[in-house]
């Protein structure tokens, strides 16, 4: 079975304020809430913006750099409410370039709550090896409950990903006929996860009869919830329409 597990989503959004230096005006106006100020929170970050005793408080824009800021609101110098954050960095390990976007809340300088996360991976030539897209509800930088979908130079070349509390259904497989494969049991591989209830199935026979009785129990199982199922293959499909590797 090739590629079973498409190129990881880099998560590399916990970046911590560190140590905050001194604004660039005078001390009385520093301590003054909802004043716009530069700050050089370190070396290499700066701000400017709403601040208050002399950390980001209320709306700014800090960067790291020249390739990774974050926009939105702060309290008490951490990303706190709504903001975007944009990061492009290169791998050293594997050479590709990653441009990572999350759109969304934020409490105690981590994603929590409802956003959107995308990340597309290049390689040095220009050739777009991945593109995915995560959207939902996220806790503490992970998402907690939505959809996440991965575009990607692979066989199969999508990989589907819905949670829940106590739910989780993986696919990998096409984007072109979901539900029509869901039905006929065609999907390259399907990990699905209800409670107690575990039930997968891959395109390939088991390799024992007790294996390819237990796939095919799996497959009648799965064709049973399709009016459950449904909702969530429509979803997947609209946001596959967003992953072009171009």
């Amino acid at each position: 079975m090739k590629n079973k597990f498409i190129l990881p989503l880099v998560l590399a959004l916990a970046v911590p304020l560190g140590v905050f230096g001194t604004t660039g005006v005078g001390s009385s106006a520093a301590e003054a809430a909802s004043a716009k100020e530069w700050v050089q929170l370190s070396p290499r970050a700066t701000y400017y913006g709403e601040v208050s005793k002399g950390k980001p408080n209320g709306r700014g824009t800090i960067k790291w750099g020249n390739n990774k800021q974050y926009s939105g609101t702060f309290v008490n110098g951490k990303r706190s409410g709504k903001g975007k954050y944009v990061n492009t960095y290169l791998n050293d390990k594997t050479g590709l370039l990653h441009k990572v976007v999350y759109n969304g809340r934020w409490s105690g300088d981590m994603m929590n709550g409802n956003g959107t996360r995308t990340e597309k991976v290049v390689a040095l030539d220009g050739t777009v090896v991945s593109n995915g897209i995560q959207t939902g509800t996220f806790k503490a930088n992970v998402l907690s409950r939505g959809y996440d979908v991965v575009h990607a130079l692979a066989d199969p070349d999508y990989s589907f990903s819905y949670r829940a509390p106590n739910y989780r259904l993986n696919i990998l497989g096409s984007n072109i006929s979901l539900l029509e494969d869901w039905k006929t049991g065609t999907l390259f591989e399907v990990e699905y996860r209800k409670g107690s209830i575990s039930k997968n199935y891959s395109i390939f026979q088991g390799r024992t009869a007790e294996e390819e009785k237990k796939r095919l129990a799996s497959l009648r199982y799965l064709r049973s919830v399709t009016s459950e199922i449904t909702p969530i293959l429509w979803q997947f499909r609209a946001i596959s329409k967003q992953l072009d590797l171009k």
